[in-house]
């Protein structure tokens, strides 16, 4: 059953108040406020509602109506709306709020009429618009307000006072912070088998069994037999000589003190809830008092002691206090008595958290179960853009799928392209035309590392990032690939010599279009927003507000990244197409800062989830009630892992030469081996003075400054800029003097732990004087 189509339904059926009410909920969710007004009346001046943030009125004009003529309310609408806009400075977007349904071309002729005669944005919300929204998470308000006129969505569970139940929260709250709260609740579930067995061991077998008996899940063995490995790893189990697992000693003694806590709290509450109410000459019946009282602590998560006083009055108050209200009255006839009951019932919960721990634990079991989220997690066709990071690791998996290669994001690339290839519906994957290019210039620099690999100067300049070459020295390092790193290159199907004359990597993107294309990645051609007259401002913001995030980062990125992923951004806000949940992932952390700041201010562009991949992994798999088991113990290295292009401070030599230097010159092979010369002088001059040894793969400080003085002409802080420092390259008494500064700054740093503060400067006069002799 669809649920959007039930909400399309309801909304139609709603009464003009009960419309008001729920759009006034929709408001607040979809503009994240706390205050909106209606102002529905003779003297409105043509708007329905206001809407108060920071204590100020925003002037938005907002028009609700159940209306079954459309056109004549929107026409008159129209013209009152262009008034306040002329008049009172409002904004010329206007919020046209219809609880019945208007086809599309209805409404395309509506926005057109609203444009060329009034000058005004129409946007325009019939049912079906409105409830494309409300199977977002953060719409709970107008779920709410839908929910008080038609009743429940959720269909929960009788029972209570289960013992599973109250285990569940009991493990949960003695579980690791850092798990994902429903493996931990998965967890809990297993140690309690564990302590239920009754030789105290049980088999992985045996616990998936009865994983997928409780959870109805299709739950791997795989999976299991990680989070076994967990538990083991934390010395909560141990595995036994017949290959069986039992608890330790140490955490059976916790179960233990867990269990008879619970039991000891749950006596207590229910003895002193017993004493309240033999006090009391009333009708009272304890069974009726706690089941009322887990619905009220089902439904909120914590209760306001003051909100007791208010029950008298009906209006705001939460239905399942106003039903426990209701009873309790009704128990004590005339009686008075029943306001103090009802205080001293609810101190007895804050005093004894008894009931709000079962409740929780019978809430989470209840959103995992529940249908809204089964519907949820079977919509189809999700669109998920993939940035280049990612796209780089697919491209080492194609190439060598089976390859066990000891790296976490391959190995999660892997996984992703599994599913990618399967036939799964869940989502369709897109990348634009601008990545494959930055792709491309990934591959092409690749390439162009060749002269360096076959040089044997490659573990000497301190290896690369560049995660192909990477990727091939571990091939050949396991004898998978025994051949140059140039034939390696030409095993993904291309010509070196044609990648290296195709100035503008035609060849390369052409060939990476259809390599992804082929393999269920589709490639979306982003139109150019940022000349676009009628986008570019809009995409002038997102830039600007990325740009502002990588400098209060610190971070150095290129202009043209920077270009790429703001048209990405314009593009999933501009698709006129209903896309079903847009989702970026990537292992960039600034698109979470970008989305973080510039979404909340922009209420009105498209919502769109991100994820790195091994967590939109999970997300899937959580969907279908299955958790991702190959990587997801290894997620919390992606987080520390450097991003692709966003650049530190310091970068491997391989990697910056490509960029500065034909490799293969005469000029490019001298500051080649000068620069090794100089690490290698530098690790063993350290490595004499110190016990603890230098590791010549890791970044050392000769690396650092060539990095720093790309990015100091780069910049275009000093008098010179990235030109003018690369065309001084091709002088090799340029390249002399270069290695000469280096090797006085590596003395600098032996003696004073630290780069100093003039080789920049001083480079500028070494070009200063190279071009004055151009001259």
């Amino acid at each position: 059953m669809s649920y959007t189509k039930n909400y399309v339904n309801w909304i139609d059926g709603l009464t003009k108040d009960q419309f008001d009410d729920f759009i006034k909920a929709f408001i607040m969710d979809y503009w994240k406020i706390e205050t909106v007004s209606i102002t529905d009346g003779t003297n409105d001046g043509g708007i329905d509602v206001k809407i108060i943030e920071d204590k100020k009125s925003k002037k938005i004009p907002i028009q609700i109506t159940v209306d079954k003529n459309l056109y004549g309310k929107l026409g008159k609408d129209l013209t009152k709306v262009s008034k306040l806009i002329d008049e009172h400075d409002y904004s010329n977007s206007f919020f046209f709020y219809y609880s019945k349904g208007a086809s599309e071309d209805k409404v395309i002729d509506l926005v057109d009429l609203a444009r060329e005669d009034f000058s005004i944005d129409l946007k325009l919300f019939d049912n079906k618009l409105i409830a494309t929204y409300l199977d977002k998470p953060n719409f709970y308000r107008s779920r709410e307000s839908l929910r008080q006129v038609f009743g429940d969505f959720f269909n929960d569970e009788e029972s209570y006072f289960d013992e599973n139940q109250k285990m569940y929260f009991d493990y949960l709250s003695y579980a690791d912070d850092s798990q994902e709260l429903k493996e931990r609740f998965i967890t809990s579930f297993i140690l309690n088998e564990f302590y239920k067995s009754s030789d105290n061991e049980t088999t992985i077998g045996s616990i998936v069994e009865k994983v997928k008996k409780e959870f109805g899940a299709q739950t791997s063995e795989n999976y299991c037999a990680r989070l076994i490995n967990l538990l083991s790893t934390n010395k909560k189990i141990e595995k036994c000589t017949n290959g069986n697992f039992k608890l330790t000693d140490s955490e059976r003694r916790l179960i233990k003190e867990i269990r008879e806590n619970s039991k000891l709290s749950e006596r207590e509450f229910s003895s002193k809830l017993q004493n309240l109410i033999n006090k009391k000459d009333s009708e009272l019946e304890i069974r009726l008092v706690i089941e009322k009282l887990n619905a009220i602590f089902e439904s909120q998560h914590e209760i306001d002691i003051s909100e007791i006083s208010s029950l008298t009055s009906e209006e705001g108050t939460n239905k399942e206090i106003k039903e426990f209200y209701d009873y309790v009255k009704g128990c004590f006839g005339e009686s008075l008595n029943y306001k103090q009951f009802l205080e001293d019932v609810f101190n007895l919960c804050i005093e004894n958290n008894f009931l709000a721990k079962i409740s929780a634990g019978k809430l989470f079991k209840n959103l995992m179960d529940n249908p809204e989220f089964s519907e949820y997690s079977r919509r189809t066709n999700k669109e998920v853009f993939i940035d280049t990071p990612v796209l780089i690791y697919l491209l080492l998996v194609l190439k060598e799928k089976d390859y066990k290669y000891d790296n976490y994001k391959f190995k999660i690339a892997k996984e992703l392209f599994d599913l990618i290839s399967s036939d799964d519906e869940s989502a369709c994957y897109n990348t634009t035309q601008h990545y494959i290019k930055e792709l491309g210039d990934y591959f092409k620099n690749a390439a162009r590392l060749i002269p360096i690999q076959e040089s044997g100067l490659f573990d000497s300049l301190g290896g690369s990032k560049n995660e192909i070459l990477n990727f091939y020295m571990s091939l050949k390092k396991d004898k998978i690939f025994t051949n140059s790193f140039k034939e390696f290159i030409e095993s993904f199907g291309v010509n070196v010599s044609r990648i290296e004359s195709d100035e503008q990597n035609n060849y390369l993107d052409q060939y990476l279009i259809r390599l992804f294309k082929d393999n269920g990645i589709s490639i979306d051609d982003v139109p150019a927003y940022n000349t676009d007259f009628y986008n570019k401002y809009d995409y002038g913001r997102i830039e600007k507000t990325i740009a502002e995030i990588y400098s209060r980062s610190g971070i150095s990125r290129k202009p043209r990244s920077l270009k790429f992923d703001s048209l990405l951004f314009m593009h999933i806000y501009s698709i006129k197409e209903d896309l079903v949940d847009p989702t970026v992932i990537t292992w960039d952390k600034s698109f979470n800062l970008f989305r973080k700041e510039f979404q909340p201010k922009n209420p009105n562009f498209r919502y769109w989830h991100l994820f790195t991949p091994g967590k939109f992994l999970d997300h899937i798999s959580l969907l279908k009630f299955k958790i991702n088991g190959g990587a997801i113990s290894n997620e919390i290295l992606s987080m520390i892992e450097t991003d692709y292009e966003v650049i530190k401070r310091v970068r491997k030599l391989s990697d910056v030469l490509t960029s500065i230097i034909d490799l293969k010159s005469s000029s490019g092979i001298n500051l080649t081996k000068g620069l090794a010369d100089i690490r290698e002088t530098y690790v063993y001059e350290i490595n004499k003075e110190h016990d603890e040894k230098v590791d010549s793969t890791e970044i050392q400080p000769v690396d650092e400054a060539v990095s720093n003085l790309v990015d100091y002409y780069s910049s275009s802080i000093g008098k010179y800029n990235f030109d003018d420092f690369v065309e001084s390259l091709r002088d090799q008494s340029v390249i002399n003097q270069l290695l000469v500064m280096l090797e006085d700054e590596m003395n600098y740093f032996i003696k004073y732990n630290k780069l100093s503060t003039k080789y920049k400067k001083r480079f500028d006069k070494i070009i200063k004087v190279s071009k004055s002799s151009e001259l």
